[in-house]
C-alpha cells in the first residue's frame, strides 16, 4: 500500500511538473510576442491622439467625441513598414482612411456630432500620429 501512495505522487508530481513547465513557455512565447507588437509611446486624450511608433505590428484604436464644424489637424508620417489610419463618423463612414505616403499635414473636417472612431494598423512600422481638434 505504501509503494501505490508513493507512485501515486511521483505521477501527481511529474504532471504537475509537465503543467507548469507548459504553462513557462506559453506565457514566455505568448509575453515576448506581445512586448514587441509595440513601442514607443501614445496619449489619448479628450481632444488628441499622439502616437509615436518604433515599432509597431497590431491595431491602435482611440475615440474622440467631435461637433459639427469641428476640424482636426493631423501630422501623419511613416518611417518604415506600414502604417494605416482610419478616421471613422459615428453613421459608418470613413472620413479618412490612409497609408501616410501622400501629404504629412492634413485636416479633417467634421460633418455631424458624435463619437468618431480612429484606428491605427501597423505592420512592422515606425513612425508618427498626431491628431489635434481644433473648434471651430
Amino acid at each position: 500500500k505504501g509503494r501505490t501512495e508513493m507512485k501515486k505522487k511521483t505521477v501527481l508530481f511529474c504532471l504537475l511538473a509537465l503543467l507548469a513547465a507548459g504553462l513557462a513557455v506559453f506565457f514566455l512565447v505568448h509575453g515576448s510576442r506581445g512586448s514587441g507588437a509595440f513601442r514607443g509611446s501614445f496619449v489619448k486624450n479628450s481632444d488628441s491622439y499622439l502616437l509615436d511608433v518604433e515599432r509597431m505590428t497590431g491595431t491602435d484604436t482611440h475615440t474622440l467625441e467631435l461637433y459639427s464644424g469641428d476640424v482636426l489637424q493631423i501630422h501623419f508620417s511613416v518611417e518604415k513598414g506600414s502604417l494605416k489610419l482610419t478616421i471613422t463618423a459615428p453613421d459608418g463612414t470613413e472620413l479618412y482612411a490612409g497609408n501616410g505616403t501622400g501629404a504629412a499635414d492634413f485636416t479633417v473636417n467634421i460633418p455631424a456630432d458624435g463619437i468618431y472612431a480612429i484606428s491605427a494598423e501597423g505592420r512592422q512600422a515606425a513612425g508618427t500620429l498626431y491628431i489635434q481638434k481644433i473648434a471651430e
